[in-house]
């Protein structure tokens, strides 16, 4: 097994540390922080460049490369500053769900501008009430003629309020037995009439990254806004996190990396 990483997979993480170099302000980084502001310039500029969504398909202006790949970026990243580095990183947070199980108009429409820099995602899981636990929801998601009705709410869901689209958990068959077995995934766009969002407030960390409650009240989407199928949603998620797991992995590592780097300049 080969584990040295080859020319292509060098030359992304030395363009990812020249962009750091030359994007990542120690003052900056401190003032986005203090002012809980989201670092706009440089995110516009990483998807200009090709840094965002590098494992998104070629046709959706991705560079069609792997999880290892991207993983590369990440750390990169949160390796010259956690805040700013994991805000460019999880700016598109949750568009996998539309890669893999979204339909072609969906991926036309939102993928593109993700990869660009022109756009947020955010992926609308955790609630109130449950916590961590995906398996229950009071989201609901009612059919009425060509549309879903939703009601509920979400919280701590990263780039809340600046994302232009949201994947959202729902219950849709609230018969199912077990509950998630009847859970689907709708995609939400942030002008929907019904939707709004709360900041959670002061964070202990990544104080660039927004951070809200999404209350959800009558929102009304076209049934082909289902992103795969229809009470699928919990498996779609699940394969999701497979991937999201290994990119926050990747954060954790690139922000332990850098502190170590900071250390021993600092000692010598």
């Amino acid at each position: 097994m080969e584990f040295e990483l080859n020319k292509t997979q060098k030359d992304i993480q030395k363009a990812v540390r020249d962009f750091v170099k030359g994007e990542f302000d120690k003052d900056l980084a401190i003032e986005l922080a203090k002012n809980h502001e989201f670092p706009k310039k440089i995110w516009q500029k990483a998807g200009e460049i090709g840094l965002i969504g590098v494992h998104f398909p070629e046709k959706y202006m991705g560079q069609g490369l792997g999880s290892l790949e991207d993983i590369l970026v990440i750390e990169e990243l949160c390796r010259g500053d956690s805040s700013i580095g994991s805000a460019v990183a999880l700016s598109s947070f949750a568009s996998e769900l539309i890669v893999h199980y979204g339909n072609d108009e969906m991926k036309e429409k939102f993928i593109p501008q993700v990869a660009e820099g022109k756009m947020l995602s955010a992926g609308a899981f955790t609630e109130p009430d449950h916590g961590s636990d995906i398996t229950s929801l009071n989201t609901t998601a009612i059919k009425d003629g060509d549309q879903w009705i939703i009601n509920g709410g979400k919280t701590f869901i990263t780039n809340g309020g600046l994302a232009g689209f949201y994947s959202v958990m729902c219950q849709t068959d609230p018969d199912a037995k077990p509950s998630y077995r009847g859970i689907s995934l709708i995609l939400v766009e942030a002008e929907r009439e019904g939707l709004s969002t709360m900041d959670v407030g002061d964070k202990m960390g990544i104080s660039t990254m927004s951070t809200t409650e999404v209350i959800l009240k009558d929102v009304r989407v076209p049934l082909a806004n289902l992103i795969g199928e229809e009470n699928k949603g919990f498996y779609h998620v699940l394969h999701f996190f497979d991937e999201s797991r290994i990119q926050v992995a990747a954060q954790a590592l690139g922000i332990a990396q850098g502190a170590f780097d900071r250390a021993l300049d600092y000692v010598k």
